[in-house]
């Protein structure tokens, strides 16, 4: 049998194109997984800083979807007068509001919503302006101050109007409200403006101050708002309440006011037209009355506004809003020659003995300024300021110079503003060199220093300025008004006048002949209660010229009526001021009204009486620096 030849067959070579393939896909397979690899890595990095880097980060942001923060409206803090007076408190105020987002349908809800409680088109507008811009889980205030009637069917029927909301919440009640409403303001809603101040703003129905003291201590009466923190679900509405912090009362101020002199200066002041009347305690500087007419309720326009009303006192062609004892800027005309005499003796261009006659006016150049009356004779200064000579002034005032007087009238406190608490008050205007040059482009010409010399011309001041005029001639120190008490502050007295007392003596002699003396320009309006004397003087300012005069009614002819006053003249407590815009003269229209009040005060002696001290401490007011006389 023949064998079968063993045939080996050995490994054969792959192609070349077959390791190529080969090893193009191990390279693709090996970039492949690296890039999975990074991938992986990169997340295990990232869920790394995610779950265990930030993540106490991330949990409270966490925290903050689920829970909602609700700020809670303090309760503003009440409005004393020096005797414990109520002047302002808040009230509970009973409200409904919606919440958008509970109900079927928010017009439907308003229709029958408007069946209890009336509601306008312009608070339908308003509510659904509010819930358009808004979370729908935010309240909307709808109507405040319902009666309890309305406020009790609102909530038997709450089961039957998804979205409603009633609550109580507070406003502000001002009581001896016309009397006390330019001094002690009102409250009102926010501004845009201030809307992003303070989220306290953005409440419902939250107020703040307005004018007067509710806006100058907004901060101190306001308080500070508590909070309610809610457990919430991924659509806002809430599931439970997880605590609360209670808001803190607003602190309590008490005014250095007598409400019942505030009382009869307003009732003094309101058979005219426009008028407004200060007086001061000449030792501790407290405001004791300041009354200006016409005048209006808080009330009217704090809470519940009117818009009729609120049109009626905004148009009124007599400002009632406007507190014309700070705001009023008027020529202070003859009552002005008391910083001109005390100016002139501190110059040393006149003194007591000199004496100059008066032919009934007074020329410069070719300009001639008349007297009110031809005196004749010798006056000295006594006799110029009891009889209010204008030629004696005229005089002194040229002999002196603008710069000279201007400078110890506002050493007497004209020309400025005081931190006071009372916002809106002007300043005045205390002209000299410098003020003309810097305001009118001008050179100051010699007439206008002797105009200067009886109040008129550029010279205005205001019914406190010439009140606190008034207090530093009586004591010789440099007297600030304040309104606000604290008792913390301890009375010291005020820092001593750079002036002559024998000057001041000379003045004063002056005033008291004013109303004391024969002759006197104020003489019908002595004090009648036996062995007490008032010192006082009267001015009479011209407002208008000869070049508009036609084109002006009777009423706005008339020139302006003031008169300043201290009492008792030998132990000065109370200094007065007054000013009755197109009145006629000082001695007819303003010196009666004085004259009264400081009579009742004089009577009831509020600053000997001991003060109200409220719960809570008020702020005391701060004090501006006294500018020398040099």
């Amino acid at each position: 049998m023949r064998k079968k030849k063993a045939i080996h067959y050995g490994a054969r070579k792959k192609p070349d194109y077959t390791r190529k393939q080969s090893y193009r896909f191990s390279r693709r397979a090996l970039l492949v997984g690296g890039a999975q690899a990074g991938l992986f890595g990169l997340l295990g990095w990232r869920l790394h800083q995610l779950q265990i880097l930030d993540s106490s980060d991330y949990r409270l942001l966490s925290d903050e979807n689920r829970m909602m923060m609700q700020l809670v409206a303090p309760s503003r803090g009440s409005i004393y007068d020096r005797f414990g007076a109520l002047i302002a408190e808040d009230k509970e105020n009973l409200r409904l509001l919606v919440l958008p987002a509970f109900c079927k349908s928010l017009p439907g809800t308003l229709d029958a919503l408007s069946k209890i409680v009336p509601v306008s088109g312009a608070t339908r507008d308003r509510v659904m302006r509010a819930a358009r811009r808004q979370s729908g889980y935010y309240p909307v205030l709808i109507a405040e101050g319902l009666t309890w009637r309305q406020f009790a069917l609102l909530n038997v029927l709450a089961p039957q109007l998804p979205g409603m909301r009633t609550d109580r919440s507070a406003y502000r009640k001002y009581y001896h409200s016309r009397p006390m409403a330019h001094l002690v303001g009102y409250v009102g809603m926010a501004g845009k403006e201030e809307v992003d101040l303070d989220p306290v703003m953005r409440l419902p129905g939250f107020r703040t101050g307005r004018t007067g003291v509710e806006k100058t201590f907004d901060r101190e009466l306001r308080g500070s708002p508590g909070s309610i923190k809610y457990e919430v679900d991924s659509r806002g509405r809430v599931v439970r309440e997880l605590g609360s912090k209670p808001s803190t009362r607003g602190r309590d101020l008490v005014l250095s006011i007598d409400q019942h002199l505030q009382t009869v200066a307003l009732d003094r002041i309101k058979e005219h037209r426009v008028a407004s009347v200060v007086v001061l305690d000449v030792v501790t500087g407290g405001i004791l009355a300041m009354a200006s007419t016409p005048t209006f309720d808080p009330n009217d326009v704090a809470f519940d506004v009117n818009l009729e009303r609120w049109r009626e006192l905004s148009r009124n062609p007599d400002h009632p809003l406007n507190n014309r004892a700070i705001s009023g800027q008027y020529p202070p005309g003859s009552t002005f020659k008391v910083v001109t005499a005390l100016a002139g003796l501190h110059a040393g261009v006149i003194d007591e003995h000199e004496t100059m006659s008066c032919p009934g006016g007074y020329s410069v150049g070719r300009k001639r300024f008349r007297c009110w009356k031809a005196h004749g004779g010798g006056i000295n200064v006594h006799e110029a300021i009891k009889q209010s000579c204008d030629t004696y002034f005229y005089e002194t005032a040229k002999r002196m110079g603008i710069d000279h007087l201007a400078m110890v009238a506002r050493h007497l406190g004209l020309g400025r503003t005081y931190d006071c608490g009372l916002p809106g008050q002007r300043a005045g205007i205390i002209p000299d060199q410098a003020w003309k040059r810097a305001n009118l482009m001008e050179a100051w010409y010699t007439g206008e220093t002797v105009i200067a010399g009886i109040g008129q011309g550029f010279v205005s001041s205001t019914p406190l300025q010439l009140a606190v005029t008034t207090a530093r001639v009586a004591t010789g120190r440099a007297v600030l008004p304040k309104l606000v008490m604290s008792p913390e502050e301890k009375a010291e007295p005020w820092p001593l006048l750079s002036l002559d007392p024998a000057h001041l003596d000379m003045v004063r002699s002056g005033m008291i002949g004013v109303v004391n003396e024969p002759g006197g320009t104020a003489r019908r309006s002595a004090l009648e209660i036996p062995n007490m004397l008032m010192a006082g003087k009267t001015g009479t300012s011209q407002v208008v010229s000869f070049h508009n005069e036609h084109k002006l009614s009777a009423y706005e002819r008339e020139t302006h009526a003031l008169f300043i006053a201290y009492a008792p003249a030998d132990a000065p407590r109370y200094a007065a001021a007054c000013v009755v815009e197109h009145g006629g003269g000082g001695s007819a229209a303003a010196a009666p009204v004085v004259r009264d009040v400081i009579t009742e005060a004089l009577l009831r002696d509020p600053a000997g009486r001991p003060t109200f001290v409220a719960n809570s401490d008020a702020p005391p007011a701060a004090v501006a620096a006294v500018e020398p006389v040099r």
